[in-house]
């Protein structure tokens, strides 16, 4: 799978100072968002969901990594479903399941998406009020042999973050993130507006880097799981209602 320089995503007129520094990245199609691979417009580098969510963010995002490309109709997609409220026995297969794409993706290609190392990994926490914590994640990213250790270094704020609407308060980091590399995971990807609200959130508390992996992007019009650096991909607008 070919391994190409990324460069950092802003907002149009965001100022490119403030960028995070540049990092390897899986290797984007012609005409992809450079932050999460959706299509975009002419003549723009960023989708309309990133744009929107560095806009309300107020600063760069952090690229993101998809591992596969997932619609409803895929059996990921059900996978990513069931690992958290399927039947006890259908849940722990489907976290068996993602565990192994996790931890055989991670042998892979984690090398090269974070050259310099990584101290910790973190999953994105679930939105306040609908679950209690650990998120099921959690249990998949432990158990995944390739990934750095796992701790539980980030919950839910007082804030909300929604579809496109990201929120600087939505998620509170433990100060032990100050100085850390750190790996933020979540399974299904649509706006990003939850997972870069983490990543503004671990930066804010002094975190070194942040390198963001994700192991479904959400695809309306994908009809089969694809690699998430495949160069036969559609990227339609995210759905509404979900982040």
């Amino acid at each position: 799978m070919q391994i190409s320089p990324g460069a950092a995503g802003t907002a149009d007129g965001a100022r490119r100072s403030r960028a995070p520094a540049r990092r390897p990245t899986l290797a984007r199609a012609p005409g992809a968002c450079r932050i999460c691979g959706d299509a975009t417009a002419f003549g723009y580098g960023l989708c309309l969901s990133c744009r929107a969510v560095a806009l309300a963010l107020g600063r760069p995002l952090v690229p993101v990594t998809a591992i596969r490309v997932v619609s409803p109709e895929s059996g990921l997609y059900r996978a990513l479903r069931q690992y958290k409220s399927g039947e006890p026995s259908v849940a722990h297969r489907q976290e068996q399941r993602l565990t192994a794409i996790l931890d055989a993706f991670c042998r892979r290609h984690l090398p090269a998406l974070a050259p310099g190392g990584l101290d910790l990994s973190v999953v994105v926490p679930s939105a306040r009020a609908q679950r209690p914590p650990p998120h099921p994640l959690a249990r998949v990213v432990a158990s995944a042999a390739h990934l750095p250790p796992h701790r539980d270094v980030l919950g839910a704020g007082p804030g909300m973050a929604d579809h496109r609407q990201p929120a600087l308060d939505a998620y509170q980091a433990d100060p032990c993130v100050a100085g850390k590399r750190v790996l933020v995971v979540d399974d299904v990807y649509t706006s990003g507006a939850h997972l870069q609200s983490a990543a503004a959130t671990l930066h804010d508390a002094g975190a070194a880097s942040v390198v963001a992996l994700v192991i479904g992007r959400y695809d309306r019009g994908a009809r089969s799981e694809r690699s998430g650096a495949g160069r036969r991909r559609r990227w339609p607008a995210a759905p509404q209602g979900s982040g």
